[in-house]
């Protein structure tokens, strides 16, 4: 799953714009925003499926990886050059790094763990964000932030608790989802500033051509014997296709001009669509069950996220 990545963002100033325009411009933002929650929402059943039955988890990650940097290279090709500030090319660096933590993480975790319970940790990401804004760009935080922090934080630990009683492997890979929505959450720190300055195109190209570069000692811990290569069926081929295409290459793309036309407060909404699309996915193709303590983990999580984002608007005017 992936969140907005410049959280202070709002939607344009419009009063300018005709009526018609601004309706248009309203409306492809909200079919972005969207778009992309549906392809996030399908992405952790359908990676699900392939761990690890019919490819490792490092297949599929190290596949999501080499495949969406070859794919934006390609489409930078058609895309103005932007030159990148001396500056911010550290920033960059790092950057790749958590994206190597988070993608990587990310596919081990559904080695044990349910889609749906990764689904809804993930969720807790946008509370880390401003977690750790607080503890290193010293960004002040009310009491009532504070307090949906814990609440969003104490419906991940009923997650990760609840499963873990089901199934111990379950509880490592919910301590995995745990790793990700850290790694991302930091991703997002640090591209905040980067993503004002350059297009997203140029951006995420060197992203992920240095995300490349730092997971080469990766591909050494590549299987030969997966399924997906040694058998002909064109259903996992399909799934691994769509994993990197979507909810890797296009929801990356469409995120930043979506968050443009509509605002990050409304995009982040269509985000609490992920959990649900990946429940309702996961149990009508039996790909994962459902248990009391998910949907009402969700709820708190949400519960929190929301308590916080009011605090913020509340007292940031």
């Amino acid at each position: 799953m992936n969140t907005t990545n410049s959280s202070n963002q709002t939607a344009p100033t419009q009063g300018n714009m005709p009526q018609k325009s601004k309706m248009s411009t309203i409306l492809w933002g909200n079919l972005l925003a969207l778009s992309a929650s549906i392809c996030w929402g399908l992405n952790e059943p359908a990676n699900k499926a392939l761990i690890p039955d019919w490819i490792s988890a490092s297949g599929v990650a190290l596949s999501r990886i080499f495949g969406a940097t070859i794919i934006i290279w390609i489409i930078s090709l058609f895309v103005k050059r932007e030159k990148i500030q001396h500056s911010d090319w550290k920033l960059l660096w790092w950057a790749g790094l958590m994206m190597v933590g988070f993608v990587y993480v990310f596919s081990l975790a559904f080695n044990t763990a349910s889609a749906i319970d990764i689904a809804i940790i993930l969720t807790f990401q946008p509370m880390l964000v401003v977690l750790i804004n607080a503890i290193f760009k010293h960004m002040k935080i009310s009491k009532l932030e504070i307090l949906g922090l814990v609440i969003a934080f104490g419906g991940a630990v009923m997650v990760i608790l609840a499963g873990g009683n089901l199934d111990s492997g379950r509880l490592i890979g919910d301590l995995f989802a745990v790793v990700c929505a850290i790694t991302y959450a930091s991703y997002l720190v640090i591209i905040e500033g980067p993503s004002k300055r350059y297009g997203t195109v140029n951006l995420m190209k060197w992203i992920f051509l240095f995300t490349a570069i730092i997971s080469l000692p990766l591909l050494f811990t590549l299987s030969t014997d997966m399924k997906i290569i040694t058998h002909t069926e064109w259903l996992p081929v399909c799934l691994l296709l769509f994993i990197v295409l979507f909810p890797t290459v296009y929801c990356y793309i469409v995120t930043p001009p979506s968050i443009k036309m509509i605002g990050s407060g409304l995009f982040s909404l269509y985000q609490y669509l992920v959990p649900v699309i990946t429940c309702i996915v996961s149990i009508i193709f039996k790909i994962d069950t459902f248990h009391w303590y998910q949907p009402v983990s969700l709820v708190i999580i949400v519960g929190g996220v929301v308590l916080a984002n009011y605090a913020k608007e509340k007292y940031s005017h």
